[in-house]
């Protein structure tokens, strides 16, 4: 009977000790759950991922670059250590022309900057010739590519020059009675800008439907070559 009573107690006491060590493994294996482990349980103790703490940064500067070099060739970083883009504004123009040759003329399209702090400007500008009464005569600007287009970066007062060149043998597209439209003035449109400035012309008609070769801007006001 006493020996009975011993098993009794002792696979109680077994019992007890199996309940206490399952329940020691269950807390434990709580702990380390998912949730715990990756922080998604609290957005408060989630830690930052990279696009939060790198993307919140650079962004001005990924925002800046694209817009401020606006595709342009040579273009590289931010624009935060470079003057801006030169606008109309910014800038007057003025024609000078050059030596005409056997049915070809010759002039140089100056730009000048006329503000008070250095800009940048690089590429080919648009024109537009107007007669007297300011109405528009035929033009064709034709990009001429013999020479590389340049970054240029214009200080107060500073110039970059455009040669221009067009004909004045009459041929297909001009007037029948041989006499080509003879502007007046014209209308240039700086690189990526949308306005124009106004420059007298004093170099005769111009043939060939109106058609000038424009070389891309180069630093100074020298002569057309």
């Amino acid at each position: 009977m006493a020996a009975h009573h011993a098993r009794s107690v002792l696979a109680a006491l077994a019992l007890g000790a199996a309940v206490t060590v399952s329940g020691c493994a269950g807390s434990a294996s709580s702990s380390n759950s998912p949730a715990s482990v990756d922080g998604t349980d609290s957005g408060s103790t989630a830690s930052p991922g990279p696009s939060d703490s790198v993307g919140s940064a650079q962004a001005p500067g990924a925002q800046d670059a694209p817009g401020d070099d606006r595709g342009r060739p040579g273009g590289s970083g931010s624009g935060a250590d470079r003057p801006r883009w030169c606008t109309t504004e910014a800038l007057t123009v003025s024609l000078r022309p050059g030596q005409p040759a056997a049915g070809n003329r010759y002039a140089a399209l100056v730009l000048t900057n006329s503000s008070s702090a250095a800009c940048r400007t690089q590429g080919w500008p648009g024109l537009q010739l107007t007669g007297a009464n300011g109405g528009k005569i035929p033009t064709k600007v034709v990009r001429d590519h013999s020479v590389p287009s340049r970054q240029l970066t214009l200080s107060p007062g500073g110039h970059a020059t455009a040669r221009l060149h067009w004909t004045v043998v009459p041929g297909e597209g001009d007037p029948d009675d041989g006499r080509c439209p003879e502007p007046k003035a014209v209308r240039v449109i700086p690189p990526d800008q949308r306005t124009a400035r106004t420059a007298s012309w004093k170099s005769g008609e111009v043939c060939g439907a109106g058609e000038i070769d424009v070389r891309p801007l180069l630093p100074g006001a020298g002569p057309p070559s």
